[in-house]
């Protein structure tokens, strides 16, 4: 291996040489450009980053490939502020302002504006089933966003927009290879096809054996653990995103696979967070140890201008989503069990925007139908952890049933003064619940948008949004996870103050965010609820405040960007808190991302990461052992890499984790996870023009 990685350096070292320069917008676009990108996600419109009603962030594919990320966890964690990792049993998760579960179900995640999380899980987890190789830009909307987008966007929206074919005009292959097992390979191809005719169409596999971590028997806090152990940090077990975008005329269509999978370090079956060894479970299904979503997703959608003051839109749409967990509940009875299940969806969306000389108003409504249809829970029995055995212990794991929301919504945007805009709008969604009570949910935005010069610009919003208690929760036959029928949608307020500033005659971009929330009905898992008592219910809060920051200057041919972001929690109820430091969630993080061009084809990225120290509670097994007023450690972080483009070959190298740092983290984990260590990557690309 070491081998592999000279020969790519003195191929790097080569290509630095001899190259020349070539063309590039981005490295030709002003600041002044760069901040005044084009986005759609925050009002169902195109508008200027500058002039959105929330504070956005916009990472853009020449930011992806600077830090040379592997997954859209590391893009959000390195470019967006507020948010920050947080460890689950057996799935990647972030959390956004403090607020997590143990799946990724806080977030709305969406490509070209169709939804990713699924239906009876509100899932969609920043992993390696979402390639970063067919994105334009990644446009993330900070904040409540249900007044557009209902359920699920609780605490953000973030909607990938893709590549168009023309833009890309071509087959582009990428292979990559590197240590702890990593192999890569994408493939997108691309081409306008005459005026309004597009299509694209991507594919990409990519697994990795893990990091192999030594782990000390006492380092798991189980008194069932009398040996030490191994664990195994990374570990993918082959994900992939296939997909189709295609536009003609008024017509567009998209189409995509994906399947995501990771493999659990410690149990995540019975007490969870134990040393395990995977030899002593044969494959189920075919599936090794880990949680893994399978999902295809489908849209057909139509846009038409009746006239010059009139555009309609309309989306249909179907999902289905299939969920496959070989869990491991007892290593030393070699106990494992098996969840599954599948649900699907269909629905639409229809607007109006109706523009008039001062601004416009935009009406909309949807319907969406869901259905869970299937589900088993099997365990091994006599703990042999053998496939046979599981075929006499099948029982359903969640009631079969539907449900359906119908919602309505309108946005108005209009210019009080030439330097002051109103954006105002709400969303009313009614939920036909599969069994309890039905609910609603009233989500409203009010904007104020001030361009006090043309240096400075300040933004004010209020917003309210909210996640209705999953499916899962509320229909599910474990005894461990079962929640009440008559579980309530948690719901988030924030007040927002953002500052948008050009210093230096415009060399220097400065963003400032304040941010107020108020979060209620959050759904507590109660340890001392009794045996036929609902784990889950409504009693959690959190109150916080919190201030965010992004900088930005090109100074010659170095582009720095930095961002920080403080959190103080205010109050909590059956919330974790110390204080005013959130449960695994740092008070402080910050990102340095600094890339020098030595010519249009040739750069160096350096990325500097400082975590703070986290208040991240210990609950032991079977033992004294628990630690409630545990704090991890800070960390420091650094990663570099360098890219060197020679015609349509584009070869990089990246260090994740340069110095190795060895750190941990927590969520909704027994105890504090390790971190990957240094993680070393080589790839080689190239794109076969059509002309």
């Amino acid at each position: 291996m070491k081998k592999i990685y000279l020969l790519t350096l003195s191929m790097l070292v080569t290509l630095c040489v001899t190259a020349q320069d070539i063309d590039s917008a981005y490295f030709n676009m002003t600041l002044e450009e760069l901040m005044n990108i084009e986005v759609t996600t925050a009002s169902l419109q195109s508008e200027s980053m500058l002039k959105t009603p929330v504070p956005m962030t916009v990472v853009t594919r020449e930011m992806i490939d600077a830090i040379g990320a592997r997954n859209i966890k590391e893009v959000l964690t390195t470019y967006v502020p507020g948010f920050t990792a947080v460890e689950d049993h057996n799935e990647m998760n972030v959390s956004m302002r403090g607020i997590y579960a143990s799946a990724q179900q806080k977030i709305l995640f969406m490509v070209n504006g169709h939804r990713l999380n699924s239906r009876a899980y509100s899932m969609s987890n920043p992993d390696y089933s979402i390639s970063l190789d067919k994105v334009k830009q990644i446009e993330v909307v900070r904040g409540p966003g249900s007044s557009i987008y209902g359920n699920v966007s609780l605490t953000a929206v973030v909607n990938i927009i893709t590549i168009k074919g023309s833009e890309l005009d071509g087959t582009q292959v990428k292979v990559a290879s590197g240590n702890h097992g990593q192999q890569y390979i994408s493939a997108a191809a691309g081409t306008g096809l005459g005026v309004d005719k597009d299509i694209l169409a991507w594919g990409y596999h990519y697994s990795a054996e893990g990091e192999k971590r030594d782990i000390n028997a006492a380092d798991d806090y189980s008194s069932a653990t009398t040996e030490d152990g191994v664990a195994y940090l990374g570990a993918v077990q082959g994900d992939y995103d296939i997909g189709i975008q295609a536009t003609m005329g008024k017509f567009d269509i998209f189409f995509n696979t994906t399947k995501g999978k990771i493999q659990q370090p410690f149990t995540d079956g019975g007490g969870t967070g134990e040393i395990y060894n995977k030899n002593d479970f044969d494959d189920i299904f075919g599936e090794e140890p880990g949680l893994g979503q399978e999902m295809r997703r489908v849209k057909v959608g139509y846009t038409s201008t009746f006239s010059k003051s009139v555009d309609f839109k309309l989306d249909l749409y179907g999902d289905n989503t299939k969920v496959l967990g070989h869990l491991i509940a007892s290593p030393v009875n070699r106990v494992n069990s098996v969840v599954a299940w599948w649900d699907r969806d269909l629905g639409g969306i229809a607007q109006f925007t109706f523009h008039y000389p001062k601004g416009n108003v935009l009406i909309g409504t949807q319907v969406d139908w869901m259905n869970v249809y299937d589900s088993f829970l099997a365990t091994s029995a006599n703990g042999t952890g053998i496939l046979d055995t599981f075929l006499d212990t099948a029982t359903p794991l969640m009631e079969e049933g539907e449900e359906i929301i119908y919602s309505g919504f309108t946005q108005w945007k209009h210019n009080l003064t030439d330097n002051l805009l109103v954006n105002a709008g709400f969303r009313y969604d009614i939920k036909n619940r599969h069994e309890g009570d039905n609910v609603d949910a009233l989500s409203p935005r009010l904007a104020l948008i001030y361009e006090a010069s043309s240096s400075h610009n300040v933004r004010l919003s209020y917003s309210k949004s909210f996640v209705d208690a999953p499916y899962w929760y509320r229909y599910n036959s474990l005894p461990s996870y079962s929640g009440s029928r008559d579980l309530l949608p948690e719901n988030l307020q924030a007040l927002q103050l953002t500052l948008d500033s050009r210093l230096l005659s415009s060399k220097v971009y400065n963003n400032i965010n304040f941010f107020y929330q108020s979060l209620t009905d959050f759904i507590y898992r109660d340890p001392e609820a009794g045996p036929e008592d609902p784990k889950y219910r409504n009693a959690g809060s959190l109150t916080s405040w919190g201030i965010e920051e992004q900088v930005r200057t090109k100074v010659g041919n170095l582009d720095i960007l930095a961002n920080a972001t403080y959190q103080h929690a205010i109050d909590a109820t059956d919330y974790e808190v110390d204080d005013s430091k959130i449960s695994n969630i740092p008070s402080f993080t910050a990102n340095v991302i600094g890339t020098y061009y030595f010519s249009n084809r040739v750069f160096f990225n350096v990325g500097l990461k400082y975590v703070s120290s986290q208040f991240s509670p210990i609950t032991a097994l079977g033992s004294d052992s628990s630690v409630p007023d545990n704090y991890t450690d800070a960390a420091f972080v650094i990663n570099t890499g360098l890219n060197v483009k020679f015609n349509d070959l584009v070869v990089d190298l990246r260090v994740k984790n340069i110095a190795d740092t060895k750190y941990y983290q927590g969520g909704s984990t027994r105890f504090a996870y390790p971190q990957e260590g240094r993680w070393i990557t080589a790839s080689l690309q190239y794109t076969f023009r059509n002309n």
